[in-house]
């Protein structure tokens, strides 16, 4: 691994939540029930300037997929931005997930745009996060709109971190028929009033029309603006039903799960 990197220890958790201050309250408060969590320093990295640690990066492991990752928290102290540390840090862990042959790399970025912009800020607070990764070779894949809030959107990008596998076939991809079951609806994380279903695929049979509903009505009841929900391409079934009860297609995560096997959203709007 990089010299540039370092693992994140306990002892830094108030240090890398200063940093992420420094840009964000909110992700700072956001950030912070993680990081205190049991192992929740794990794959986490800070990088250090005369003793000081100005930045902090890493990445998540998705369940049921294979070498994949998500990044996680990735800021740099604002004293020290733009300088090139985040590309540096960056390149660092990109470097680092090879030497695991990782295979796929996601981040989601906001699109938000601040009302009162400090002078000289045209207000776009993530405009830079998203030019930095899409310099390093990061694609937009889907994109969200009022995802956080109306008017906010969610932008997910990937990067493929080995090498592209030769064609592979719709006949080669396993198709799975599975047997979902949805258990409740939820709030999703830092945003307002957008919503998703857990679910799991030990239910007798794939839901139904009227389960969808179902959940809607409860979303609906609840104030709801909007239910995002994502499933693998390779469930059979599962698109047709979840199009008929009214949700949209809004895109795929490209060999999500594995090569061959995405991750296919759909978004329903209230």
């Amino acid at each position: 691994m990089s010299t540039l990197l370092e693992e994140m220890q306990t002892e830094d958790i108030d240090a890398v939540l200063a940093v992420i201050e420094s840009q964000d309250d909110d992700d700072a408060e956001e950030a912070e029930p993680g990081y205190r969590a049991i192992g929740g320093c794990l794959d986490q990295f800070v990088i250090r300037e005369k003793g000081e640690i100005i930045g902090v990066t890493g990445y998540l492991t998705p369940p049921a997929c294979e070498q994949t990752y998500w990044l996680s928290w990735t800021y740099v102290d604002a004293e020290y931005a733009n300088q090139g540390h985040g590309r540096k840090m960056l390149t660092a862990l990109i470097e680092h997930l090879k030497e695991k042959d990782a295979r796929m790399l996601f981040v989601n970025v906001s699109d938000y745009v601040d009302d009162a912009p400090e002078e000289g800020d045209d207000g776009a607070i993530y405009a830079a996060a998203l030019h930095l990764y899409q310099s390093l070779g990061f694609k937009i894949e889907i994109m969200h709109p009022d995802y956080y809030d109306k008017g906010e959107s969610q932008i997910v990008l990937s990067l493929r971190l080995s090498d592209v596998p030769a064609m592979i076939m719709a006949s080669d991809i396993p198709q799975e028929n599975v047997t979902v079951n949805f258990k409740a609806v939820y709030e999703i994380a830092d945003t307002d009033d957008a919503y998703s279903f857990a679910w799991d695929d030990e239910g007798e049979q794939l839901f139904s029309i009227e389960d969808v509903r179902i959940g809607l009505d409860d979303v609906r009841d609840k104030g709801g603006r909007a239910v995002f929900l994502s499933f693998p391409s390779n469930y059979l079934g599962v698109a047709e039903v979840l199009i008929a009860a009214g949700f949209k297609k809004s895109g795929v995560l490209p060999d999500y799960y594995e090569d061959g096997i995405h991750d296919q959203h759909f978004t329903y709007t209230f």
